[in-house]
């Protein structure tokens, strides 16, 4: 079956005595994977919390760096333009830093729902804790929120370093269920949150979030040696008890749950169907395009000033412009204008017919490993040599191998050999929404 009516709205819990609030109404659910139309943009590196995780923390505490300031609202509607006609996405993931400080955020969820690019915000709750401003949003087209969760009291006040954050971050949850927002929940799974996770999952029951996603140890960017330690990195084997017990909990109350970046081996049989790892992710609707990502993603798609790089498609020749310097890019675009006009052009025709030919999910699934051994350098236990899911799975994050090691691999050796990197995805429920409805059932 592709798609279902499943009974709508939140699982209402007991919790101190208080009977949460819920959003009511039919969700619509599928088991089709399809790949992802949904962008992303970051604003600028302008935050009001400091998380020690943050991937851009460096950054944030930098007001010198480039990507500190938030861009100008004409650049990144040129951006959301090029997302919707070049690439044809119709989602959007907006983050900062924090989108909800950008002076511009109305004006640019509003044009992003008048292109038909339907506006996510990625937020840490702290400037949303009066209901106006959830219903100002509301208003100028927010279809949800991702809200930041990192833990349960003091201790999601220890992980994003302000005191005060988790009564602020409730209270937002609190306003988004009120005015009737949609919300999911992000939870990096640092040390101290582990023993948390089935709290945070019952959290998601009683406020009724949309999904959740358990986010494991991967820095993608900039952080630097110090900002993730022994203190905070927990072993994925350590993690294992809590996380299940969480997936149980959402698997019951028909809140989807995601979790990212853990090796399959060490999920039992029944949770691998939430596990996304770079070769998965493009089939999660809530997760981002491979092929926009490559473009917004360079830096300078993420600064106040300057040009925009010229949009190049996900297919032949389309990692090599992807690993050039997007400065030098520009600069040989604007020394030889006709020259490099010719060779965009080359190469959208040829990504074009490689997707003729061979199919996008051919590009989406080889980017996805080439992100995992070439750009984070993941790696493998000589065992997963005899694993059934070694052409699905990533392995072991790089940094974290360098911390723990990858001694936790345990092959799966009771299946044949596994070649689509769906064959667990596509047994979980996922939620439809309005920007992808017509095409994902």
């Amino acid at each position: 079956m592709s798609g279902e009516l499943v009974a709508g709205g939140s699982v209402s819990v007991e919790n101190g005595g208080a009977v949460a609030p819920s959003q009511a109404g039919p969700v619509e659910k599928t088991k089709k994977r399809t790949l992802t139309r949904r962008g992303v943009m970051w604003l600028g590196q302008t935050c009001n919390l400091r998380c020690y995780f943050c991937y851009f923390l460096n950054r944030i505490e930098d007001s010198s760096h480039p990507e500190h300031p938030f861009m100008s609202i004409e650049k990144t509607k040129e951006m959301c333009h090029t997302m919707r006609y070049f690439y044809g996405n119709t989602a959007i993931d907006i983050q900062g830093g924090e989108p909800t400080i950008y002076p511009d955020i109305h004006e640019l969820v509003s044009y992003c729902r008048e292109i038909g690019l339907i506006p996510t915000l990625i937020t840490n709750g702290w400037a949303l804790e009066k209901i106006e401003k959830v219903q100002k949003l509301k208003d100028a087209g927010v279809r949800d929120f991702l809200v930041s969760l990192h833990g349960i009291g003091d201790i999601h006040d220890e992980v994003v370093c302000r005191k005060g954050a988790y009564g602020k971050i409730t209270k937002a949850i609190e306003n988004m269920a009120e005015v009737g927002v949609p919300f999911r929940f992000n939870c990096t799974m640092s040390k101290p949150v582990v023993p948390l996770l089935p709290e945070i999952a019952r959290k998601a029951v009683q406020y009724g979030a949309g999904a959740v996603n358990y986010i494991a140890f991967n820095p993608f960017e900039d952080q630097e040696t110090g900002i993730r330690t022994h203190d905070n990195v927990a072993k994925y084997g350590d993690i294992m008890k809590s996380l299940g017990e969480a997936m149980d909990i959402l698997e019951e109350a028909g809140i989807e749950c995601n979790v990212r970046y853990l090796p399959l081996c060490m999920a039992e049989e029944k949770h691998r169907k939430n596990f996304y790892n770079l070769q998965q992710l493009s089939y999660d609707h809530h997760e981002w395009d491979y092929s926009s990502w490559f473009w917004t993603g360079a830096q300078p798609q993420r600064i106040k000033a300057g040009p925009l790089n010229v949009p190049y498609r996900i297919g032949r020749a389309a990692r090599r412009l992807h690993l050039m310097d997007p400065h030098e890019l520009l600069d040989n675009f604007e020394k030889h204008p006709v020259r490099w006009k010719f060779l965009y052009a080359v190469q959208d025709v040829f990504a074009k017919l490689g997707n003729l030919v061979l199919g996008k999910n051919y590009w989406y699934n080889r980017e996805g490993k080439n992100r995992a051994a070439h750009d984070l350098q993941y790696q493998h236990h000589e065992s997963c040599e005899k694993c059934s899911l070694r052409n699905i799975c990533d392995g072991f994050h790089g940094d974290y191998a360098n911390f723990h090691g990858v001694d936790e691999a345990e092959p799966i050796t009771d299946i044949p050999t596994v070649n689509d990197p769906r064959y667990y995805i596509n047994r979980q429920d996922k939620l439809v929404e309005e920007e992808d409805r017509s095409w994902a059932l």
